[in-house]
């Protein structure tokens, strides 16, 4: 019996820079609703290009080493934008928060109620099987070594792993990958109650023009791109319950 396959890689349409802003207002089309994600010193609000585009693309100028172990990078306008449209509003599972330091007024910018610190997200969000991964995780230089990623991590997981009557998700698993060289991200994990669960090999492919990946075999399809191994990492609802919960209290309570 014969057979066909009618697959067609689908094309990304060609939006204007007005339409790659996003609509308004801002539709984030995630499968569940934010609720009220702070603490006493960050916000995590839904990034909404508009709002924060300027200012993170303005928080990164003249640091290429941001995104060094990220399998893309987020320094250009246009990069950053076709990002938020493409890869996270327009699909459900995945959504981005903008970092609000509320300890840190930003005069040039007062609608934000604080200077924006980073981002973060979550990606490949599950309702059937109740998981998620945490990440892009950037903190933009100026905000690195102070209390934002412990507050940000620490907010977002509570938010994922809390139970929707504790005003949470209720997810089982919360996994963070990273690339095996990235030891302020190791560390980070490991801080904030991760658990290693070992390595992904070639789990990834590199932005064009990264030096940080594996070599490829002659006749790659996309030999631009370097290989990434990804070092695995999760909180599950068991580990939250039993230890991690009261881990990231402290860690936010100390910083």
């Amino acid at each position: 019996m014969s057979y066909i396959n009618s697959y067609h890689a689908p094309e990304l349409p060609a939006l204007s820079d007005e339409e790659l802003l996003g609509p308004e207002p801002y539709d984030v089309n995630f499968l569940y609703r934010p609720g009220d994600l702070s603490t006493d010193r960050i916000r995590l609000t839904p990034f909404i290009p508009r709002l924060h585009a300027e200012a993170f693309l303005a928080g990164i100028k003249g640091h290429d080493d941001v995104f060094k172990y990220i399998p893309l990078s987020l320094d250009t306008p246009q990069l950053l934008l076709g990002f938020t449209e493409f890869l996270v509003r327009r699909q459900p599972e995945n959504i981005l928060f903008a970092i609000i330091d509320t300890t840190r007024p930003d005069p040039a910018r007062p609608e934000l109620q604080g200077s924006l610190a980073g981002l973060i997200g979550l990606l490949y969000t599950s309702t059937m099987m109740l998981k998620t991964e945490m990440g892009p995780v950037v903190v933009l230089p100026a905000f690195q070594r102070t209390h934002v990623a412990t507050h940000a991590v620490g907010t977002l997981l509570r938010y994922a792993l809390e139970t929707p009557t504790n005003g949470g998700m209720g997810m089982r698993r919360v996994a963070w990958t990273a690339h095996p060289d990235n030891v302020s991200s190791h560390k980070a994990a490991t801080r904030m109650g991760f658990k290693v669960e070992g390595q992904l090999r070639w789990f990834m492919t590199m932005q064009p023009g990264s030096v940080e990946g594996l070599a490829v075999r002659e006749g790659d399809p996309t030999p631009e791109k370097l290989g990434r191994d990804s070092v695995l990492y999760a909180i599950c609802w068991d580990d939250w319950e039993k230890e991690a919960r009261e881990l990231v209290n402290r860690a936010i309570t100390r910083i």
